[in-house]
Order: C-alpha cells, then sequence, then structure tokens
C-alpha cells in the first residue's frame, strides 16, 4: 500500500453508536486518515463505518499488549512512521459503592481507563514526536484521576512537541449508559441497599438530558482541528462542573447529588 499522505489520526473504542465512531465520521469529513479500532472486528464494529472512504478498521485490545504493538506497527508502516492524532476514547463504566464494589471489576477498569491509556501512548509516542502530534484523552466528570495523568503526560510531552488534551464529558447518549441490565443491584447486606432504586432513578433521570453523542463529537473534533490545548468541557452538566470546580463551590454540587441519590436517608 502506499504512504497515507493525509493527516492522520488513531481512535480506540470505535464500537457502534458510540463517541469513537462518530469522533471517526466527522474526522473523515475533515480530510483525515482514520484508523478506526475496536477490540474485536467480527462483534464490535460499527458498521456504518465500513462504507465510507479513508477509514481503516484495525482490531485492538487496550488491556492486551501485542494487539497495541501490532497496530503500531501497522500505523507505521501505512504513515512512513508518523501519527497526528491518538484519541484514547476506549473506556468502561463501573457503579458501585466502594464498599460493595467487585475489586475484580474495580481491576479490570483501571486496566482499561488508566494503564490501557498509558501503553498507547507509550507505544504510539515515536509516531506522535515525529509528527509533532497530539494526545486526545475521553475522560468524564467523575473521572479525576485521569486528569492526573493527563497533566503528567502533557508536561512530558510537551518538549517532545506533542499536544496533549483531555476531554471532560458529561452525560452523552451513548450504549455505554444506556445498555441493558436494568438498575444496580446491591448485595442484601449492603448500607446502600435501601436508597439503590432512587440512586439509578437520579441516574436515569441525568440519562434523559444527555447530549446526542454526534453533535458532542462534532465539536469533539472541532476542538482538535483547530488546535485545543489543556482541557476541554463538552455534554451535559459539564458546564456546570466546570464553574462549580473554578468557583470552589463543587461542595454545593455535592449536598445535591447526594440528596438526589438518597445518601440521606441512610441509617446504621
Amino acid at each position: 500500500m502506499a504512504t497515507v499522505q493525509k493527516k492522520t489520526v488513531l481512535i480506540t473504542g470505535c464500537g457502534p453508536k458510540g463517541i469513537g465512531s462518530a469522533m471517526a465520521k466527522h474526522f473523515c469529513a475533515q480530510n483525515y486518515y482514520v484508523f478506526a479500532t475496536t477490540r474485536n472486528l467480527s462483534t464490535s464494529t460499527d458498521s456504518s463505518l465500513a462504507s465510507l472512504p479513508d477509514i481503516e478498521m484495525l482490531e485492538l485490545d487496550v488491556t492486551l499488549p501485542h494487539t497495541i504493538a501490532r497496530c503500531k506497527d501497522i500505523v507505521a508502516k501505512r504513515t512512513g512512521g508518523k501519527l497526528d492524532v491518538l484519541v484514547n476514547n476506549a473506556g468502561v463504566e463501573f457503579n458501585s459503592p466502594l464498599l460493595d464494589t467487585d475489586i475484580a471489576e474495580a481491576k479490570r477498569l483501571f486496566d482499561v481507563n488508566v494503564w490501557g491509556l498509558l501503553e498507547m501512548v507509550q507505544a504510539f509516542a515515536p509516531l506522535l514526536v515525529e509528527a509533532g502530534g497530539m494526545v486526545f484523552n475521553q475522560s468524564s466528570i467523575d473521572a479525576e484521576l485521569s486528569m492526573v495523568w493527563a497533566e503528567i503526560l502533557r508536561i512530558e510531552l510537551e518538549p517532545l512537541g506533542v499536544r496533549v488534551v483531555t476531554s471532560i464529558c458529561g452525560s452523552v447518549n451513548t450504549p455505554m449508559f444506556t445498555k441493558p441490565g436494568g438498575p444496580m443491584q446491591l448485595p442484601e447486606t449492603s448500607y446502600y441497599r435501601g436508597v439503590q432504586d432512587k440512586a439509578w432513578q437520579e441516574r436515569m433521570d441525568h440519562q434523559r438530558q444527555a447530549t446526542d453523542v454526534d453533535v458532542l463529537a462534532e465539536k469533539l473534533v472541532r476542538d482538535i482541528v483547530r488546535g485545543a490545548k489543556g482541557v476541554v468541557w463538552h455534554g451535559a452538566f459539564a458546564p456546570s462542573v466546570k464553574w462549580a470546580g473554578w468557583l470552589n463551590i463543587l461542595w454545593v454540587l455535592n449536598i445535591m447529588i447526594n440528596s438526589a441519590r438518597g445518601l440521606g436517608q441512610i441509617k446504621r
């Protein structure tokens, strides 16, 4: 195959109807060559990407180093050893009180959302440095840990000519947040079992105000193409959290959320 001449982007987590797939389409519209990755090409591919020009589907699981290495080799050969944008979009969600958390599930979350992100940056850093590119990390208003990692990466990669941008997203209408399964089921011994239905209802009320995934993806791609720096905030409730943090009144939001979830009703 001939070397790709367009600007290039690799996006992890391009499952059906998700943010990654929507971003892939908007990057394509911006004349980028897109490497859209998913864990399993036969079962978790967004079929709407297949018919679009300049989108190459690759199989990649961020928890499996050999798949990362394989994708890096493919991208390096296709681009002449360069990558303009790495979008770390792959992620998993896990909701549970800490006292009831399944440790195995929590470790899996870290493997994907933290260590997977770091392994991707480590693997593709030479290609990004060669291109003077960008790392774009997808995060959420609930995730402070990823902000710490992103800031460290920004400090370390900036002298090498690579920008690191983190997107803080509020509620978004994607399968990750609307997947079937119903309300959370806490153990019989959980201190929080009496309010689990109310907590779930609060979550569903928020989700009804979620931002359309295509609207969000268009804004994220626009940020990247225009050379965004630092942190960008998008999606339902994200602006409120941003300003609450800036005004140092996040405690007010905590009180409101805890009340809506029924935490004040818990008794020992």
